[in-house]
């Protein structure tokens, strides 16, 4: 009995190590097998480039008879590899090399095989690569051909149609995109990165959008517009404004931001009284570019909002207009109110205005109001921002600063 389990268990390990060694032939087999064909590929493509780059040199346009001896029976791969130049570590073809190759390879009977591989092939990352490179060549014609995978089932297949769709560029193809944004609003985020590099002259396609039922839709048009927006779209714009949707809402200001016109003046005032803090924020952002220092008075009301983040906001506008802030900041600073003190001398700090004004009085050349801005600095025991300061002067200066310092704070 004993015997015969050793010899059961000296079986097993002889079919084990098998199964080992037989693994280990198949893993450096295809080891071997994958370098090969990367070798393949890669002289190909180096044989391509070395074409292309006399044909280039010698200044001749792309023909038939230019073509056709140099660059045949090009896969959807090596297109794409010259294309992008995904493996630059084996060869680089610039602009003019690529635009060559390019009007080689859009001839009718290329983009036939190509749309032969998308519609029959049983490969979906055949398929895929086919409809990339049918995507590469920018014909306007595939627009009808990938609009229809772009409501596949299989998520791959749909996204790679988005992705060839976005290399195209033309009004038809955003048209198809922006289509897709409303029946399936969830791809909002990658359409618009796609759509964002688009030529501007879809902008008015784009605001067709920003009266769809779906909030979500409106937002993500709005988010897209803001890319594109000019002052021909601020009438819609301000309608949106008082959307019911506070994202689209606070949206509408980014766009109108976009737009620097004055004309989106009174639709920015009225969102400072906003329920919502985000609209609230955005309106304040919105103004400082719309109005630029005439923006202060309008926002400074808002130093003692109930959101912390619109008084940051509020603090980061005073920055970018501290001189028109100035006037405001000396009662915030003659106050009780701690709050807009703090927020005050922060804005004096960041915005570099608090070091050029103690260099001022320091020289001795302040004027009466320097010295008073001053003194309401020192005496809203801002020690923190003062401290920064000095530390940047030279010993001599910061002592005399010093002394400066000490007695406003005794008077």
């Amino acid at each position: 009995m004993y015997n015969y389990y050793t010899d059961v268990v000296w079986q097993v390990n002889i079919a084990l190590f098998a199964i080992i060694a037989l693994t280990y032939i198949v893993i450096l087999f295809t080891i071997f097998f994958k370098d090969l064909l990367w070798q393949r590929r890669r002289r190909a493509i180096l044989d391509l480039k070395n074409n292309i780059y006399e044909i280039v040199l010698a200044n001749k346009e792309a023909s038939s008879a230019v073509c056709l001896p140099s660059i045949s029976d090009i896969t959807p791969q090596q297109y794409i590899d010259i294309e992008t130049n995904r493996n630059i570590d084996t060869t680089f073809f610039n602009e003019t090399e690529q635009r060559f190759f390019r009007n080689c390879f859009i001839k009718p009977d290329n983009i036939a095989a190509l749309e032969n591989i998308i519609t029959k092939s049983g490969n979906k990352w055949k398929k895929i690569e086919a409809m990339l490179c049918l995507g590469y060549t920018q014909t306007a014609t595939s627009v009808a051909l990938l609009k229809k995978l772009i409501y596949s089932k299989d998520k791959d297949i749909g996204y790679f149609s988005m992705i060839s769709l976005g290399q195209i560029k033309t009004p038809e193809s955003a048209g198809v995109l922006l289509d897709l944004l409303k029946k399936d609003p969830a791809s909002g985020y990658k359409i618009i990165s796609i759509l964002e590099d688009f030529p501007k002259e879809i902008a008015d396609d784009i605001a067709g959008l920003i009266d769809y039922h779906d909030p979500k839709v409106r937002l993500f048009a709005l988010t897209l517009l803001s890319k594109f927006v000019s002052s021909a779209h601020i009438k819609k714009l301000e309608k949106l404004a008082h959307d019911q949707s506070a994202q689209v809402r606070a949206a509408a200001c980014d766009c109108l931001r976009q737009t620097r016109n004055i004309e989106a003046r009174p639709a920015l005032v009225a969102r400072l009284k906003d329920d919502n803090w985000l609209v609230r924020s955005r309106a304040v952002l919105a103004l400082s570019k719309v109005m630029e220092d005439a923006a202060i008075p309008q926002v400074i009301g808002l130093i003692n909002d109930a959101s912390w983040s619109v008084v940051e906001t509020v603090k980061t506008v005073m920055t970018e207009h501290i001189k028109a802030s100035l006037p405001y900041i000396e009662k915030f600073l003659a106050g009780e109110d701690e709050v807009p003190k703090k927020y005050s001398v922060l804005a004096l700090q960041n915005s570099g205005y608090l070091a050029e004004l103690l260099n001022e009085v320091v020289s001795g050349k302040a004027k009466d109001a320097e010295v008073r801005l001053l003194q309401g600095v020192v005496r809203s025991r801002a020690h923190a921002g003062l401290d920064a300061v000095l530390s940047e002067l030279q010993p001599e200066a910061r002592t005399k600063a010093l002394e400066i310092l000490m007695k406003m704070e005794k008077v």
